[in-house]
C-alpha cells in the first residue's frame, strides 16, 4: 500500500504565519544524504481536476512509478496505478472530471543494416478514475505503429469524450511517389507528414481533421480545439510561414525567409488574430498579435532588456493571461487583472516566496499552489477558497523540507571583451565566500538557461562544501536574440571563453581558490567540461561530464543517421555547431584534443541516452586511455538523457563527491 500524504488527509489548515514557522523551524546545518538531493522529485504533475475534486499525481518514491488519484470529497483512493516496465510518466492532464492523460515516453532499440538505433518514442493513454481502464491514444492502424512525436492540441473539447492531437503520419502515396532523383534519407521525401486528428478518449481511435505537409511544424488551435492555422518551416530555404484556415482552404498570412522561427501558440480572445513570440526587427523577442486578415503584426508586450518568453494560458478558456520576461529573475507580465491580483495575493499569503498557480478548478474555488524558492524546494498547497484553507499536498524533496541549504546570488562579472554577463553563484551554507573550492557549471542546450529556483545538483555541490558558479554565456536564453545567437557556431569558443572567465572572476573576487577549481556539466554543459578541460588545461583540477558530446563531426553525423539529412534536427545542429568538415568544428572536439588535457576526467553517461548516445562518452574516454589521461568512466545501465531514475542520480551524485573530494580537498559542511 502506498500512503497517501498525511497532510492532505488530515485537511490540516493553514495560514500564512503557520506556513512560515513550518518552513523556518527545525533547520539544521547537519550535512544531508546523498540520496536527499538524487532521489528524483518524489511528488511531480500534480493537477486538479475541472470540478475541484479529484488529485492525481506521479508519486516518484519507489522503483516504478506510481500514478495515483485521490477523492479530496472522502479523501478516497480512485487509482493507484503502477508504471509498465520501461515507461517513464512525464506528466498528467485532467480531459474532463473521468478521465486523465497519462503522457509516457520510453526508450527502443531498432535493429537496422547499419547497426542499431535508439529512439525516444512519446505514447499518450487516457484513464478513466472511475473504471481504471487504459486506453492509448492515436495508436490504432499501420499508419501509427512506428509514429512518435504525438502531442495533445487540446485536452477539452465541444465534444464530450474527445480530445484534440497532432501525430507524424505515413502516407504511402506521398512515399511511393518519390522520383528516382530523389534520395529518400530524410523528412522531406520520406512519406511522412504531421497532421491533427480528433480522438475518442474510449476507443483511442482518432479521426483526422487537418492534413499538414512534410514541413509542418506545428498547429494553433481555437477554444473549441479545432485547427484553425499551422506552422511551415522549410530548413533548406530558412522559410517560415503561417497559414490559416479559410473552410477547407489554407491561407498564407504571414512568412519570413531570414532563418527567424517565431512561436505561434494561440488565438486572441477576440479570434482576430495569433499569438506570436518574434523578435522582427527587435533586440528582444516580444509578443505579437498576427492578424489572421495578413496585416502586419503587432507588437503587444516588449522589454528593452530581456526576452518575452513562454506564454501563461486559462485552461478552461483558453484566453491568453499572462507571458514571461527572461533576465536573471524572470517575471510574470500579466494581461489577466484577476491572475495577477491572485498571484500577488499567494505570494503575499506565502510569505514572498514563489507561488506558482499549476492547476486551479473550473469555478475557482480550489487552487493549486507550487511554492518554492532558490533554497527551498517545491511543496504544493491546496487552496480552499471556500474553506479559507491550504492544505499541504506534498513536497519534491521530503529531506530537504527543513535543511539550511545554501545562499543563491545573482551576479554579473565581465567577459574578456568587457561584456556584462549575467550569473548564479551558489554558496555552501555556513562558509565565508572566501577561497573556496569552486566547481563551474554551465548549463545544457547550449540555447537554454539556468533558472533562480532550486537547483538539485547546484546545491547538492554547495551542501559539500563548494561554491557553484553557472553562468549565462552567450548562446544562452532569455537575454535577447544578440546574446543567443552569439553562441552559434562558438562550441570551444566564445560560449567556451565566457564560462573561463566566469572562474576567473570568482578568482578575482577571492571566493574561490584558483588552486581547487572543477568544472562539470551534462548534455552541453558535459561537451563544456571536457572542452575546458582540454582547451584551458591550466584552469581546472579536474573534470566531470554527465551525458556530455566529446567529438562535433560524430555528434553531427549521428543527427543526420538518426533525424534524417533534411530534417529539421540536422539543419538546427549543423547551423548551430557547423560543418563537420570545417577544420575549427574538429579542432574543437575535447575527443580529438584528449592529449592536451592535464586534469582527471570522470565520464558518466546513459547507456540509453537518444539525445547524446553514449557512443560519444566511449570515444572520450578511448581518447583518454591513448594519451595516458587519468580518468573514469561510469555506464549508467538503462539511463537517459535527463537521469530520470533515482539510482542513477544517486550514482552520479555518489561518483562526483568521491571524485571531488579527492581533486579539490573542501571544507566541510556540517556532518554525516
Amino acid at each position: 500500500m502506498r500512503r497517501i500524504p498525511a497532510a492532505l488527509l488530515a485537511a490540516t489548515a493553514l495560514c500564512a504565519w503557520t506556513w512560515q514557522a513550518t518552513v523556518q523551524a527545525a533547520e539544521t546545518p547537519a550535512r544531508p544524504p546523498i540520496a536527499a538531493f538524487g532521489k528524483v522529485p518524489a511528488m511531480t504533475g500534480v493537477v486538479l481536476s475541472p470540478n475541484g475534486q479529484q488529485l492525481a499525481w506521479i508519486d516518484n518514491s519507489a522503483p516504478r512509478q506510481v500514478v495515483e488519484v485521490l477523492d479530496l470529497a472522502n479523501s478516497k483512493r480512485l487509482v493507484q496505478m503502477e508504471s509498465e516496465q520501461g515507461l517513464i510518466v512525464r506528466a498528467l492532464e485532467w480531459s474532463d472530471d473521468d478521465v486523465l492523460l497519462v503522457h509516457n515516453n520510453f526508450t527502443i532499440t531498432v535493429p537496422l543494416n547499419r547497426g542499431r538505433e535508439q529512439y525516444n518514442w512519446v505514447r499518450i493513454s487516457a484513464l478513466n478514475v472511475r473504471t481504471r481502464k487504459m486506453q492509448v491514444l492515436l495508436h490504432k492502424g499501420r499508419d501509427f505503429s512506428f509514429a512518435t512525436g504525438a502531442s495533445v492540441l487540446a485536452p477539452r473539447t465541444a465534444t464530450p469524450g474527445h480530445v484534440v492531437m497532432s501525430s507524424w503520419s505515413f502516407d504511402m502515396t506521398n512515399h511511393r511517389g518519390e522520383t528516382g532523383t530523389n534520395i529518400a534519407s530524410g523528412r522531406k521525401y520520406s512519406g511522412w507528414t504531421y497532421n491533427a486528428y480528433d480522438v475518442d478518449t474510449r476507443t483511442g481511435k482518432g479521426k483526422q481533421i487537418a492534413e499538414g505537409t512534410a514541413f509542418t511544424d506545428g498547429w494553433v488551435v481555437d477554444s473549441q480545439g479545432q485547427p484553425v492555422a499551422r506552422v511551415e518551416w522549410e530548413p533548406q530555404r530558412l522559410r517560415f510561414s503561417v497559414l490559416y484556415r479559410r473552410g477547407l482552404a489554407w491561407k498564407e498570412i504571414f512568412a519570413l525567409e531570414d532563418g527567424q522561427r517565431p512561436t505561434v501558440f494561440g488565438v486572441t480572445g477576440d479570434g482576430a488574430a495569433l499569438w506570436m513570440l518574434a523578435t522582427l526587427g527587435h533586440s528582444h523577442q516580444a509578443l505579437w498579435r498576427l492578424p489572421i486578415d495578413g496585416s502586419a503584426p503587432q507588437v503587444v508586450i516588449k522589454n528593452d532588456e530581456y526576452d518575452i518568453t513562454g506564454p501563461l494560458f486559462d485552461p478552461y478558456t483558453g484566453e491568453l493571461q499572462g507571458v514571461w520576461r527572461g533576465g536573471e529573475d524572470p517575471k510574470i507580465l500579466w494581461l489577466d487583472e484577476k491572475a495577477q491580483k491572485r498571484s500577488a495575493a499567494l505570494r503575499k499569503t506565502f510569505g514572498g516566496y514563489y507561488a506558482h498557480v499549476v492547476g486551479r478548478s473550473a469555478n475557482n474555488s480550489r487552487v493549486l499552489v507550487d511554492v518554492s524558492s532558490t533554497t527551498k524546494p517545491s511543496i504544493y498547497y491546496l487552496i480552499d477558497y471556500q474553506r479559507g484553507a491550504a492544505d499541504i499536498v506534498g513536497e519534491q524533496y521530503p529531506a530537504l523540507v527543513n535543511v539550511t541549504l545554501g545562499e543563491v546570488r545573482t551576479i554579473v562579472y565581465k567577459a574578456r571583451d568587457s561584456y556584462q554577463i549575467p550569473a548564479y553563484l551558489t554558496l555552501p551554507p555556513g562558509l565565508e565566500a572566501q577561497r573556496l573550492p569552486l566547481v563551474a557549471l554551465p548549463h545544457g542546450g547550449p540555447q537554454s538557461r539556468d533558472i533562480l529556483n532550486f537547483d538539485w545538483l547546484a546545491q547538492f555541490l554547495a551542501s559539500r562544501g563548494y561554491a557553484v558558479i553557472q553562468p549565462q554565456f552567450r548562446g544562452s536564453t532569455g537575454l535577447g536574440e544578440a546574446h543567443a545567437k552569439a553562441g552559434y557556431r562558438q562550441w570551444g569558443g566564445l560560449m567556451q571563453d565566457d564560462v573561463t572567465d566566469a572562474v576567473k572572476a570568482m578568482v578575482e573576487q577571492g571566493i574561490a581558490d584558483p588552486a581547487r577549481v572543477c568544472i562539470a556539466g551534462a548534455s552541453y554543459g558535459g561537451y563544456a567540461a571536457l572542452a575546458g578541460a582540454a582547451f584551458t588545461p591550466e584552469l581546472y583540477a579536474c573534470s566531470i561530464s554527465i551525458n556530455g558530446v566529446s567529438d562535433l563531426p560524430m555528434m553531427l553525423g549521428y543527427e543526420k543517421v538518426s533525424a534524417g539529412s533534411q530534417s529539421n534536427e540536422l539543419a538546427y545542429w549543423t547551423d548551430h555547431i557547423g560543418s563537420p568538415f570545417d577544420a575549427n568544428v574538429i579542432a574543437k572536439s575535447p575527443a580529438r584534443s584528449a592529449r592536451t588535457i592535464r586534469a582527471p576526467v570522470l565520464v558518466l553517461h546513459g547507456s540509453e541516452d537518444t539525445i547524446v548516445p553514449i557512443e560519444q562518452a566511449q570515444t572520450m574516454v578511448t581518447a583518454l586511455r591513448a594519451a595516458d589521461k587519468k580518468h573514469k568512466f561510469v555506464e549508467l545501465p538503462g539511463e537517459d538523457h535527463w537521469l530520470s531514475r533515482s539510482e542513477s542520480r544517486i550514482r552520479v551524485l555518489t561518483e562526483m563527491e568521491a571524485f571531488l573530494d579527492e581533486h579539490l580537498s573542501p571544507q566541510p559542511v556540517g556532518v554525516e
